[in-house]
């Protein structure tokens, strides 16, 4: 699976909340580590200096920099001429090391010596760096005096494995990133406000519920379920294949612990572990971003045991985010009480996650709410 979905912005911006020195972009083979970091330096402002690796058609591999003869290639692998193990996933390459010495080792002592406030740029870290032991030492050295963003290879070396433990490095493990999160969509409220069913009104082309659908695809989620007590919802799902429970409950405690067994249920009948957290997804928010949903994930799985939230200037919004721990306390709900409960009970186990606009967190009650937020998207 492809997994180039991963934001950007959210990357970098989650990336600067840790308070890491540095950022490693990992995964498997064509996830697309290299196209989100190409991503990533369009949102940047920062100058950088670049030490780029590549497979030629010959087949070799080639290493150039910014710094170093004008870009001039240099190889540092050549394919291996016996002993070639079928399993060894891409490391059936012999190391030049001429290629380090000449080019990657004086890259990165230029950088230090001249701008080592700048970012530094490895693309990649794999097999034939961990073969070089003095190149290892300068990449050890940059990290202790710069800040580095590079795509490492999704295999376990011993010079990997340990940078990728330094406590100053945030690894990015782009391969099913959202996966140990279910997404529950609320599509259940009775709409007294709206004077009909809001949730199949139409924003900006397609239904509210349609909407809010599309937000849950922002991330990769292990499971997404729709709990609604709406024919109309329920026939969307039918149509669209979206799985789907309908109840006839009347409060939100009852809805949450609906949906809350049910995705506890489905990972237990299909063998899987529980989710680490379960995600609220309101249907009358339908300006929540891609960036900042997966900014919100991401910063949940980061913490892992903290309820997370959307917030704007502080003022805490939906959706929110609840781990393993709390999901009895999800199930045993007082009468009428939804998440925001426990948000109120355990106030210090929150964390805002902000958002840049204000109106990713206006939810729709009237028809007056649809008009105003149509005329601010123009």
């Amino acid at each position: 699976m492809n997994n180039c979905y991963l934001d950007a912005e959210a990357v970098i911006t989650f990336f600067r909340m840790t308070g890491r020195k540095h950022i490693f972009i990992t995964g498997s083979r064509g996830s697309g580590k290299s196209h989100l970091v190409n991503n990533m330096l369009k949102h940047m402002s920062d100058s950088f200096n670049l030490l780029q690796s590549h497979r030629t058609d010959t087949p070799q591999v080639v290493i150039k920099s910014n710094l170093v003869a004008d870009n001039k290639e240099f190889v540092i692998g050549v394919p291996r001429t016996s002993g070639i193990n079928p399993a060894s996933k891409g490391n059936n390459m012999t190391i030049t090391e001429s290629g380090f010495i000449n080019c990657a080792i004086p890259a990165i002592d230029t950088h230090l010596d001249t701008t080592p406030e700048k970012l530094f740029i490895i693309d990649e870290l794999g097999y034939l760096e961990s073969s070089c032991i003095q190149f290892q030492k300068a990449v050890e050295k940059l990290l202790d005096n710069s800040h580095v963003l590079a795509v490492i290879r999704k295999q376990s070396t011993e010079f990997l494995n340990r940078i990728c433990n330094r406590k100053d490095v945030l690894v990015i493990d782009i391969d099913s990133t959202f996966e140990p999160i279910s997404c529950i969509i609320m599509a259940s409220g009775m709409s007294e406000r709206f004077g009909s069913n809001k949730l199949i009104a139409d924003f900006n082309g397609r239904s509210l519920f349609e909407n809010a659908v599309s937000i849950s695809h922002f991330a990769g989620f292990g499971e997404t379920l729709a709990v609604t007590r709406h024919d109309e919802v329920v026939h969307i799902c039918e149509d669209k294949n979206i799985h789907f429970l309908r109840h006839d409950m009347p409060y939100r405690n009852e809805m949450v612990r609906l949906g809350v067994t049910r995705i506890l249920s489905d990972n237990a009948s299909s063998g899987n572990p529980r989710p680490q957290g379960i995600l609220f997804l309101p249907s009358d928010q339908p300006l929540i971003t891609k960036t900042s949903l997966q900014l919100l994930c991401l910063t949940f799985l980061y913490y892992g045991d903290k309820i997370c939230r959307l917030s704007y200037n502080e003022n805490a919004g939906s959706p929110c985010i609840f781990p393993a721990g709390y999901y009895d306390e999800l199930l045993n709900l007082p009468e009428k009480k939804g998440g925001g409960f426990l948000t109120k009970k355990y106030p210090a186990q929150v964390v805002l996650v902000p958002v840049r606009d204000e109106y990713e967190l206006y939810d729709i009650d009237t028809p007056d709410d649809i008009t105003r937020l149509l005329k601010y998207l123009g």
